[in-house]
């Protein structure tokens, strides 16, 4: 893939980690939920009220990348739209830029589709602006390693009172006898949990007790993926969820009204 632009090292995306980002799963040409992930960058631009790329200029890049990448049918991969200032005047559209690349799927990432092991991540690691996909990522990156550190593949953020609000990069979900719900607050608006649960979700405070009988991950690159065990203690996995779990992940890799050809 041709090399980007070196970006100056006083660039706000360098200094300040200025930007917003969308990671969206290929397989093949088939890009996973790119409506949904469109929408939330341009969202998010429009509400800053932020310079924004053209569609018809971001298209034409993710095509290229695509392109020169080369996949197969069955290839998976990460595509990462990162929309990023590298001049101090947030205001002017020359000081943005869009960067276009594409990436394996991390193995850490892989290991989670077949049963998540997490871990309860230190109270003082927290995103800094939870609802917003920002390339300020220092707390997710941070929190990733610690989970690595403990032998798992995923930490959890939690909010003041102790509950659990969201992964480091996945959206958390507790299946909840079959009505599942996400944290009340501070979570990151994930694209993949919305597409499983189709508007069917509750809000409820997410504790310990509630995920350890029964829970699951979703990510662009992740999927839908049970938690096996939370701080090494088993959870609950019902063949109902499992079943969720399997025919969702059929339908992001194959259904065409949850992704679009590029």
């Amino acid at each position: 893939m041709t090399r980007p632009a070196d970006i100056p090292y006083d660039a706000p995306a360098v200094e300040r980690g200025v930007g917003i980002f969308e990671t969206i799963l290929l397989a093949g040409r088939r890009a996973c939920l790119w409506e949904p992930h469109l929408a939330r960058l341009y969202g998010t631009l429009r509400r800053f009220g932020l310079p924004e790329p053209s569609r018809q200029a971001l298209e034409a890049a993710a095509r290229r990348a695509v392109d020169e990448e080369g996949l197969a049918p069955d290839d998976e991969r990460g595509l990462r739209l990162a929309w990023i200032a590298v001049a101090g005047d947030l205001d002017a559209a020359k000081s943005w830029r869009l960067d276009v690349s594409i990436r394996p799927v991390p193995e850490s990432t892989l290991r989670r589709r077949s049963g998540a092991h997490v871990v309860t991540l230190p109270s003082d690691l927290r995103r800094d602006s939870p609802d917003v996909k920002s390339t300020s990522y220092f707390a997710a990156v941070c929190g990733l390693r610690v989970a690595v550190q403990k032998g798992a593949d995923e930490g959890l953020f939690t909010a003041s009172d102790g509950t659990y609000v969201e992964g480091t990069s996945t959206s958390l979900v507790a299946w909840n006898g079959g009505a599942p719900a996400r944290a009340v607050n501070g979570a990151l608006p994930s694209v993949t949990a919305a597409a499983f649960l189709e508007g069917g979700e509750e809000n409820l405070p997410l504790t310990a007790e509630l995920l350890r009988s029964g829970a699951l991950l979703c990510g662009s690159l992740t999927l839908a993926a049970p938690i096996a065990t939370l701080d090494g203690t088993p959870c609950r996995v019902t063949g109902a969820m499992t079943e969720r779990i399997g025919a969702f992940n059929r339908r992001l890799l194959s259904d065409p009204a949850l992704g679009s050809a590029l």
